[in-house]
């Protein structure tokens, strides 16, 4: 089977491939050549192994990912499972809101922070599937948490306006695994971050 091209991203290309028989993911960091090339293999033998590390993670925090199986740093190459289902983006509902909730609160309670939550990063397999950790990272900060938040409800309310409650949808799914004071806490950091970014448009 010849890889086959499905998406040409600013920091990596997506193939879907043959691994030992099955159909599968290749996801490829290409050479950039504005960067000397020492420094440009640096980083993306980097950022390989640093999702690939961020895919595992969330799967012990007990969010699914796509199974990885192989790494190449030196060609900056992560082959993973193929999920057969739909993306979510394409058939958001409030039931997935509420699961989109509880993805993003499993993985906030062990400190990771996703860095893209968006319905494009989402497929709807027999349980929920997250991809694509090339953003994320540690931290305990409860305003990062609230910047995953934020970027989410404003898909919702941007790209998904017709599905209806889905924010407090996604707000009951995340509250079912931190509980209430945990959420509000980070809610009123996602209305300070909305703030500055309503002063910032002004001035």
């Amino acid at each position: 089977m010849q890889p086959l091209l499905i998406k040409r991203g600013a920091e990596a290309d997506i193939y879907i491939v043959e691994w030992n028989s099955k159909k599968a993911v290749s996801k490829v960091r290409s050479p950039k050549s504005y960067r000397h090339p020492d420094l440009d293999a640096a980083i993306r033998k980097y950022r390989t192994i640093h999702e690939a590390s961020f895919m595992s993670a969330a799967k012990s925090a007990g969010v699914m990912t796509p199974f990885v199986y192989f790494v190449d740093p030196v060609k900056a190459e992560i082959i993973m499972e193929f999920i057969e289902g739909q993306n979510v983006r394409d058939a958001l509902t409030p039931d997935i809101c509420y699961k989109i909730g509880r993805c993003a609160a499993l993985l906030h309670a062990s400190n990771i922070i996703h860095g893209d939550l968006t319905t494009s990063n989402f497929v709807m397999n027999k349980r929920l599937v997250l991809l694509d950790f090339g953003l994320s990272y540690y931290s305990e900060r409860t305003e990062d948490m609230a910047t995953d938040i934020r970027l989410i409800k404003e898909v919702f309310t941007s790209a998904h306006i017709a599905v209806r409650k889905a924010f407090p949808c996604f707000v009951e799914g995340y509250a079912s695994v931190v509980g209430t004071k945990k959420i509000a806490k980070t809610l009123e950091n996602v209305r300070k971050i909305e703030q500055r970014g309503r002063y910032a448009r002004m001035t």
